[in-house]
């Protein structure tokens, strides 16, 4: 249930990336654990690029806004070379985007696509 609450969480799109800075510049938050917790929002992304153009339709500012999203998480990452390209190949990556998927079906249509019109409409 975790994971379900967590893929709502993180797409309310704009408190999520509202409250991410807060959240890494708390000194308490090692690297390994806001890595962690990036690699999480970002699989969570993942599933979005997956399912909503299913849902919305194929959409150049949907996928414009994804990925802005998602360079904004890795913006915060500790490694700076990484990519999204990369973190296909981590384990721990797999993992996340494998809970993400479940908790995704798990969540009604409208709320995926609430989710989808979020990203759709996001505005930095």
């Amino acid at each position: 249930m975790r994971h379900l609450s967590n893929f709502i969480r993180v797409f309310g799109v704009s408190f999520a990336l509202l409250t991410a800075p807060t959240v890494f510049a708390d000194e308490a938050v090692s690297a390994a654990e806001a890595d962690a917790l990036i690699k999480d929002d970002i699989a969570n992304a993942q599933v979005l690029i997956e399912m909503c153009p299913s849902i919305i339709g194929k959409n150049a500012k949907f996928d414009q806004n994804i990925k802005k999203i998602v360079n904004s998480y890795l913006s915060n990452y500790s490694n700076k070379s990484t990519t999204l390209d990369s973190l296909q190949k981590d384990s721990e990556f797999q993992n996340l985007l494998t809970d993400a998927r479940q908790a995704a079906k798990e969540v009604g249509q409208a709320e995926q696509k609430s989710v989808c019109e979020d990203v759709l409409n996001y505005e930095e």
